[in-house]
């Protein structure tokens, strides 16, 4: 439980029912009880949407014939310290003062420009700096993306609304049961979570789900002990194979992977040939545990 809370206007989404968690989940994580964990390639995806912030608005300056500032300059807390907003750049379309936010994806399926987190999030956004429209743009797929979204007083109510629950209920003052859940209704198709104590849920099929459970801890302890074990391998045994007459293990030195060095590309134009922005990890050693195939076997 905590004395205050301030929603993250990102995370907007997720308490709406839109965005990449449950809003189940996303109690878990701001509640302390679960940590929000990104995978390899998440994260390599949020750093890169940073790097190119500053490429993306350089790019569409020169493209639409404005000037982005203000970039990264100003953070707002409103809501009487319940909701944190912090916006890209402002530019003016059609002599208008508009914010802008920046995205990247990397997705063919679907467009960050239709994503319904990102349009709440700069429906906050609007909110807090009392403006009628804001720009969501960035590269979707390798290529520009660009949307002018326009206020909407009936989502900026829905979100003060949301927002001022999550706080109480963050804080203790209520519970979640009593979550505004219409709203995410209106907004999401996402199904509610049941307990095992639903009176729908039948017995065999409880059994079922928590035998899933338990399993599923099972192997959540028995994959970090290999980790651990693999970790311990790598750091102590030269590169060789080795066999018990069960399973042969392979330890092999390999070169790092290449990855986009985002320092560089942030300062240089994004139009300059990318293969000199291009840098080796260091090296690195992996272990492989394969089955030996036995004559009886093949």
């Amino acid at each position: 439980m905590k004395e205050r809370f301030t929603v993250i206007a990102s995370s907007l989404g997720d308490y709406f029912g839109v965005g990449y968690n449950t809003v189940e989940e996303r109690f878990s994580f701001d509640l302390g009880e679960e940590e929000q964990v990104f995978d390899e390639e998440s994260q390599d995806r949020l750093d890169l949407g940073i790097a190119l912030e500053n490429g993306c608005m350089d790019y569409f300056e020169k493209k639409m014939g404005i000037v982005i500032d203000e970039r990264n300059s100003e953070t707002k807390v409103i809501l009487d310290g319940k909701l944190k907003c912090k916006r890209d750049g402002r530019t003016f379309i059609d002599g208008i003062e508009t914010g802008w936010e920046n995205k990247y994806s990397n997705s063919s399926s679907s467009k960050f420009t239709e994503n319904m987190g990102y349009y709440l999030q700069c429906q906050a956004y609007m909110l807090a700096w009392d403006l009628d429209q804001w720009v969501l743009a960035g590269m979707q797929n390798g290529k520009p993306a660009y949307k002018l979204i326009k206020r909407n007083e009936e989502v900026i109510k829905d979100i003060i609304t949301v927002v001022d629950k999550v706080a109480n209920i963050l804080m203790g003052i209520e519970d979640i049961e009593d979550y505004c859940w219409d709203i995410v209704d209106k907004y999401s198709k996402q199904v509610r979570l049941k307990t095992l104590d639903d009176e729908d849920v039948e017995d065999e099929d409880k059994e079922l789900l928590l035998r899933l459970g338990e399993l599923k801890t099972q192997k959540s302890l028995i994959d970090k002990e290999i980790d651990e074990l693999s970790e311990y391998i790598k750091a102590n045994f030269d590169d060789s194979q080795y066999t018990d007459g069960v399973y042969k293990y392979t330890v092999t030195t390999s070169e790092g992977r290449k990855s986009f060095d985002i320092d560089t590309f942030s300062i240089e134009h994004p139009t300059i040939d990318l293969s000199k922005y291009y840098k080796s990890g260091n090296t690195f050693k992996t272990i492989r545990c394969t089955k030996v195939r036995r004559k009886e076997e093949k």
